[in-house]
Parts: structure tokens; C-alpha cells; sequence
């Protein structure tokens, strides 16, 4: 597992995924019975008090993870490479694993609160929700790549048409600027006005307009048009490569000798854009 999942920040992934640990963590104490396969007899009997005392732990679960989810983690950086992944994950785990713990022994009557029974707990209940955790992350990444599978098969030959045309308006009369996608470079925000740089006749030049990145970005319908600093707006069909870190991107495009920064507020969407419109890995 290598690179970066924009998919794994969304509200959707971590709903999905901490409804999917406890509707698992419920399928499998009503196989195994609690709290481990060792424990298991074929010949228990599933009585109403047992279900509902099992059933407990769903919505703990879901609430737990709910809780890590959208409550602990908006608390650190916003991140989606592999390594913070990893890490998270396991977090998660541990956490997850001691409200449960702390559950079953409110409804045991404190019978196995002791610290040296909290490892081997851990451990099972992290062995258990393992499953989970790696069908959702493995689910939506399929769905990522089906997109854009469907994408490339909706328009093989390219994404971005060069003989479009872009419309720039701006608050002024005069304001008004149409340019071509193979033509328009970068756009950059000087106080209450907009540089737009493109090509005219091969030779680069600006064009100034009275608005602000903010409203271009709003008001932009090509998403190969992409905000990637607070001062920067880039046409994605001239980006020639990319370099550094997600920390100190850097976008190169044609035409012009100038370093384009990515800030880390717009890193993963432009990423994310990049791989779409030129297949950036």
C-alpha cells in the first residue's frame, strides 16, 4: 500500500466504517460468542436476555468509533498516505478495544478489571475489528478506482478538450476575457486583482481583471481549473510535472520558468485532480 487514499478523510468513508465495526463485532459474538473463537459451544442457546445483552456492544461500538472518528481525530493533521493510515488504524483499535473493555466489565460486575487481562482483551477485540477496518479501506478504494476506470472509458483519448474556450469575467465593464484551455496558463490573485497569464500568438502575456481568486474558484465549471494556493490558480492541461513532498509541492508548468507552490490546505484536491486530468501517481 503505497501512496495517498483523499478518500479515507471523507465523512463518508468513516461513517461506513464505524457502522461496519459494529454490525461485525455483533456478527461475530452471536458466532463465537464472547469474546473469542476458544469460547465457543454449539450447543449454547440464544435466548432473548443474551441477545440483548450482546446487543449492547453494537451500538457501543459504533458510538466508540463514531466518537475517534469525528470527535479525536479532526484534532491532528489531515493527512491520507500510508503511514498515517497504519497508525490510525491501530489507534483506533486500541481505543475501540478499551471502551469495550470497560463495557463488558460494567456488565460482568467488574469480574476481569484488572490490568494484566487488558492485553490479551486488546488484542482479541483488535483481531476481531481488523476484518472490518481492511474490507472498508479495500471497498472504497475499488470504488476510487472504478471512477476512474469509467472515466477513461467515457473519453479514452484525453479529458480536457485544448480547443475550449474559458470565460474570465470580472467586477469591471471591461473586465471580459475568453481564452483557449491550450493557452491559459496560471491565474494569480494581486490584492483586489486577478493576473490571468496565457499565450497570445506563442508569446506569454496577462491579462488583469478586477475580482478575487475566491469568486474565480466559485464560479470556474472546469475541474482541470484548480485553486492550489491562496494565490495561485492553475490550469492542470500545462502542468508539465510536479516535485517535493506533500508538505512542499511544487506544480511546473510549460511555458513558464516560475515554481507554482501547492499549499497543504489544497494538497490532497490537487493531487487528487492531478491523477484524474494527467494520470499522476
Amino acid at each position: 500500500m503505497s501512496g495517498q487514499y483523499p478518500f479515507y478523510n471523507t465523512i463518508k468513508y468513516r461513517l461506513v466504517l464505524s457502522f461496519a465495526y459494529g454490525v461485525f463485532l455483533f456478527l461475530f459474538l452471536m458466532a463465537f460468542l464472547p469474546f473469542g473463537v476458544s469460547n465457543y459451544n454449539p450447543q449454547h442457546e440464544y435466548t432473548l436476555d443474551f441477545l440483548l445483552e450482546m446487543g449492547i456492544f453494537l451500538p457501543v461500538t459504533i458510538l466508540a468509533s463514531l466518537t475517534n472518528e469525528f470527535g479525536i481525530r479532526p484534532l491532528l493533521k489531515r493527512r491520507s498516505d500510508s503511514l498515517y493510515i497504519i497508525g490510525w488504524t491501530t489507534w483506533s483499535l486500541i481505543f475501540i478495544g478499551l471502551i469495550i473493555f470497560t463495557v463488558y466489565n460494567f456488565l460482568g460486575d467488574w469480574h476481569d478489571w484488572q490490568l494484566n487481562s487488558l492485553p490479551g482483551f486488546l488484542f482479541n477485540v483488535a483481531m476481531v475489528l481488523i476484518f472490518p477496518a481492511v474490507g472498508c479501506f479495500f471497498y472504497f478504494r475499488f470504488l476510487g478506482l472504478r471512477k476512474n476506470y469509467d472515466a477513461i472509458l467515457t473519453n479514452p483519448d484525453q479529458r480536457i478538450d485544448p480547443k475550449d474556450m474559458l470565460h474570465f469575467t470580472g467586477e469591471g465593464t471591461k473586465d471580459r476575457i475568453s481564452i483557449s484551455v491550450s493557452d491559459f496558463i496560471y491565474a494569480r490573485a494581486q490584492d483586489n486583482y486577478i493576473e490571468l497569464h496565457f499565450l497570445k500568438h506563442s508569446h506569454l502575456t496577462k491579462f488583469l481583471i478586477r475580482s478575487s481568486l475566491a469568486r474565480l474558484d466559485a464560479t470556474k465549471d472546469h475541474g482541470f481549473l484548480v485553486r492550489c494556493h491562496r494565490s495561485y490558480l492553475v490550469n492542470l492541461y500545462n502542468v508539465h510535472s510536479i516535485k517535493g513532498s506533500l508538505k512542499d509541492l511544487k506544480i511546473i508548468l510549460s511555458h513558464i520558468d516560475l515554481e507554482i507552490p501547492v499549499s497543504k490546505t489544497y494538497s490532497e484536491s490537487t493531487l487528487e485532480q492531478l491523477r484524474y486530468y494527467k494520470g499522476f501517481q
